[in-house]
């Protein structure tokens, strides 16, 4: 559940099973660990645990699972379901080329009051065909997200409409499902401010905000908890600092051992520091991040970035994106038969920054504000050691290990 928090009965009538089965157990050990509602839908025959954090990670999301791999879901695509679901609410079935339309007059207004974002799949006279293409890929992306959750269905594989421009096909929704999509109360029953987004996630989880200085002590405890718990299972690694609630709850002995615990139930290994908590998944059962065991070239670059990192006079220093890329502008062309798709012009650049998304992501580093300005290692680094074998022939593609505390390795 806390890789993917909605399953049906048709991804996995095993697993179903078991959370109808266990529901009582399984919601009272959220309810108490980190505060989390888990609910068994058993006529709809689906199960979802509703994941609300005051402070959600911006660099996660759903991930998209296409033909050609997984990609996590971008924030257009989060908006083009949402109003995708709008629009299957008040007809359940509808075909691609209605409903593209019908999300296209949806932002038509409201976009130029930049409440939603522009939305063009289909290019006018003196657009960009690339604008246009992506909002299409956006746009199926979207149902093939709501797709993997089993809220809608369709005639025809959504992945032939990347081949085919023409296809069109009939999207049928299930009502009930889409109802159970609702993670909070309506935002137009609270009292927000539609045009301040940066509000709205604290108002959508007024119950996990500061308690006043008179509240009873196990009021106090049970925030605590809830924090820290949330931090341990939710992220790849926490700074446990005193100053802090999360960082108290686990500066405890008490505290430890219970997030110790809590960790080794959800198939997760902590690796404690004075200074820093690293948090695994080696099953891979709770997490879609595969750093550092994939193979692809973002990771290769990731890894040469953590190596440069690491073997700097001052680990903990702050770096940009020039220092990221003069480094991987030097492996480039002492490789240039490795990562090929880099090779060109600004090629570096791209790799550096997808690179530093991978760090992110493992918790190695963290943006240092403004978003996008910088990053600042974290006390991750020094559990890290890389090493890079060169290759022995243009033909072959450098071998890069990645060592964390000496137990994960990474051969390629």
């Amino acid at each position: 559940m806390l890789r993917q928090q909605i399953h049906s009965v048709e991804d996995d009538p095993e697993l179903f099973g078991l959370a109808a089965a266990h529901q009582r157990e399984v919601a009272a050990w959220f309810d108490h660990t980190v505060g989390w509602r888990f609910e068994v839908y058993r006529s709809e025959g689906l199960c979802r645990l509703y994941k609300r954090r005051a402070d959600p990670p911006s660099d996660r999301g759903p991930v998209v699972r296409r033909k050609s791999g997984e990609v996590p879901a971008s924030p257009l695509v989060l908006v083009l379901a949402s109003l995708i679901c709008e629009q299957l609410w008040r007809s359940t079935q509808a075909t691609f080329n209605d409903l593209q339309r019908a999300v296209v007059q949806a932002c038509g207004t409201e976009a130029e009051l930049g409440r939603l974002p522009r939305f063009r799949p289909v290019a006018d006279a003196g657009e960009k065909q690339a604008t246009a293409g992506a909002h299409r890929r956006a746009f199926i992306d979207a149902l093939l997200l709501l797709e993997s959750w089993r809220v809608i269905a369709s005639d025809v594989a959504l992945d032939q409409l990347e081949q085919d421009q023409g296809l069109d096909l009939v999207i049928t929704a299930r009502r009930e499902r889409l109802a159970l999509l609702t993670a909070s109360v309506a935002p137009s029953l609270l009292d927000i401010d539609i045009d301040r987004p940066d509000t709205h996630a604290a108002a959508l989880c007024a119950d996990q905000q500061d308690l006043p200085e008179d509240a009873p002590v196990k009021a106090q405890e049970r925030r605590r908890r809830h924090l820290a718990m949330r931090a341990v299972l939710d992220d790849p690694g926490v700074v446990p600092d005193p100053a802090t609630e999360a960082g108290k709850y686990l500066s405890s002995y008490t505290g430890r051992e219970r997030a110790l615990n809590a960790a080794a139930a959800a198939g997760l290994v902590c690796t404690v520091r004075r200074d820093w908590w690293s948090v695994s998944d080696p099953n891979g059962r709770s997490t879609d991040l595969t750093f550092p065991a994939g193979r692809s070239l973002e990771q290769h670059g990731a890894l040469l970035l953590l190596d440069a990192i690491v073997g700097r006079n001052e680990p903990m220093d702050w770096f940009g994106i020039e220092w990221a890329s003069s480094q991987l502008r030097r492996e480039l062309a002492e490789r240039p038969w490795w990562a090929r798709r880099y090779q060109g012009p600004g090629g570096e650049r791209s790799l550096a920054e997808a690179g530093i998304q991978q760090l992110l992501s493992a918790g190695i580093v963290s943006a240092d504000p403004p978003p996008g300005s910088g990053w600042r290692p974290t006390p991750a680094v020094h559990l890290w050691q890389v090493r890079v074998s060169h290759a022995t022939s243009a033909a072959k593609a450098a071998t890069l290990s990645g060592v964390t505390d000496g137990r994960e390795s990474l051969d390629d």
